[in-house]
Formats: structure tokens, C-alpha cells, sequence
């Protein structure tokens, strides 16, 4: 249960959340899906003086087409970036990757953003970002500015995301249509976070890996011309592996070179 009281805010307009967090720079916090917020609250982990609801903001809600990008809102809720045909069509390791987000229910409630900026080192989303090279858009009351998912994360639930700012959308490139893509995971059980996760998209040149889970941030792999040599690079991205209650970090570490291959292997096997 919540041991400590705070101020509740449900703006209908992104122009009024971001109004509410800059009078509350210091203790107004995000609430989106609150598969993530509420559980740290509930634990007593962050203690914010008021919380801000995204829920109402309906112009966050959204998944357009452009001609060479998806435009994703960062309301849009793990459902319909599992089931979108247009995700689905020009994303699929994403879509991949959001079936395997918790249940049906956390997965109707929760929110790209919502996940995206609690990054937890094992959460689905944050590999397949840094592979497909996506640009996040970021909103406070000096404006919006841009940052690339590679810069994004900075550390274990670290963000670039500055005081009073919102992430308001993410923009994914659409793949070639002659390009082959896979989102893979370890986990202990169905529907937890991963253990280790590896995106990976083959196209024209180099495929491009990124392996998560490991690691505080996603690890951008730099992939090796002989596909028998990305299980090592993968190894050596993954120097600086931690170990937790669900893995230790050599563990960790021999995983992604299983899972960095897999992932590479898999995505050259998709091209048409």
C-alpha cells in the first residue's frame, strides 16, 4: 500500500503536464501505464511529492506512418505495438518484442514511454530500440529536443531525460524490404524480465546487434564481417556485465554470446 500522501493531476493536454512537472521540477513525477511507478511506490523506492497522469493526454496515443519512419506516441500502450499492422509490417522485433512484455493485462495498460524511461537494464524494448536506430522526442517548458536511443539510457532506471521533461514520442525507421530482423530473450519464466535479449537487423553491409540485459545500458555490438566471430564480440561488449538475484555476471556474459549469434543468425535467415 502507498505510505506517503502526494498530490494526484490527470492534465487533458500535454501542455498541461508539462506546466504541472515545471511548478514541481524537484518531486513531481510521471505516471503513464504505472506497471512501473505504482510497484516503486508501493515499495517505498521513489517518494514523489506528485504524481502527474499521462492518461487523459490523448494526442500521445498514436502510431503514423511517414515515408521512411514510424512515428510511435509514447502513450501507446504494448498492445497495439505487439498487434499494429504498420509496426508489424515495417518494425516486427518490435512487435516481437512487446508480446513477450508481462501478461495481456499488463501489456493492455502499460506504455512504450512509460517503459522506455524506467529502463530497466532487462526490459524488452531498449535493445530493438538501440538496433533500429531510433530517435526519441523529448518535451519540457524550455521546448522539444531529440535524442537518439544509444544516448537515451545512461545507466541501471537513468535516463537522458532532464528535470520536468516528458518523452513524447518515438521515431523508428522503417526496415528495407529487403531486410531481415529478430528479437530474442532468456528468461526463467514466461512474461519476466529477461536475463539477456539480443535485437539484431541484416540488411546491406554489417548486420546490426544489440544486446541488453547484460549490461547497465544496451550494448551497440560492432559486428564482425565472419558471423562465426559475433558470439565473441558480443563477449567482449559485454565487459562490464552485472549479477543479480537472477543471474550472476559471468552467467550473463556467456548468455550473450549465445544469444548475440542466434539473433544475427536469425535475422539473416529473414531476408526475403
Amino acid at each position: 500500500m502507498l505510505s506517503v500522501e502526494f498530490d494526484f493531476h490527470a492534465p487533458t493536454s500535454l501542455a498541461g503536464a508539462v506546466a504541472l512537472l515545471a511548478g514541481d521540477a524537484g518531486g513531481a513525477m510521471v505516471l503513464a501505464g504505472g506497471m512501473s511507478l505504482m510497484p516503486a511506490m508501493n515499495l517505498g523506492l521513489t517518494r514523489p511529492t506528485s504524481v502527474v497522469s499521462l492518461n487523459h493526454v490523448t494526442e500521445l496515443d498514436y502510431v503514423e506512418e511517414e515515408s521512411g519512419a514510424l512515428r510511435i506516441g509514447a502513450m501507446t500502450r504494448h498492445r497495439r505495438i505487439e498487434s499494429d499492422p504498420l509496426i508489424r509490417r515495417f518494425a516486427p522485433l518490435l512487435s516481437r518484442a512487446a508480446s513477450f512484455i508481462g501478461d495481456v493485462q499488463i501489456r493492455n495498460r502499460g506504455t512504450i514511454g512509460g517503459s522506455l524511461v524506467h529502463a530497466d537494464p532487462a526490459a524488452d524494448y531498449l535493445p530493438v530500440m538501440v538496433a533500429l536506430d531510433a530517435t526519441f522526442t523529448l518535451a519540457g517548458s524550455e521546448g522539444r529536443r531529440s535524442v537518439k536511443a544509444r544516448d537515451f539510457f545512461v545507466d541501471v532506471l537513468r535516463t537522458a531525460l532532464g528535470p520536468g521533461e516528458i518523452l513524447v514520442e518515438v521515431e523508428v525507421p522503417k526496415l528495407a524490404e529487403d531486410a531481415g530482423s529478430a528479437y530474442l530473450r532468456l528468461a526463467r519464466v514466461e512474461g519476466s524480465f529477461a536475463i539477456v535479449n539480443a535485437a539484431a537487423v541484416a540488411g546491406v553491409g554489417a548486420p546490426v546487434l544489440a544486446v541488453g540485459g547484460a549490461t547497465a545500458t544496451p550494448v551497440l555490438v560492432d559486428v564482425p564481417a565472419e558471423v562465426e566471430q559475433v558470439a565473441d564480440a558480443a563477449y567482449e561488449a559485454c565487459e562490464d556485465a552485472f549479477g543479480d538475484l537472477s543471474a550472476p555476471a559471468d552467467y550473463r556474459r556467456a548468455m550473450a554470446r549465445v544469444y548475440a549469434r542466434r539473433a544475427v543468425e536469425a535475422a539473416l535467415a529473414a531476408r526475403p
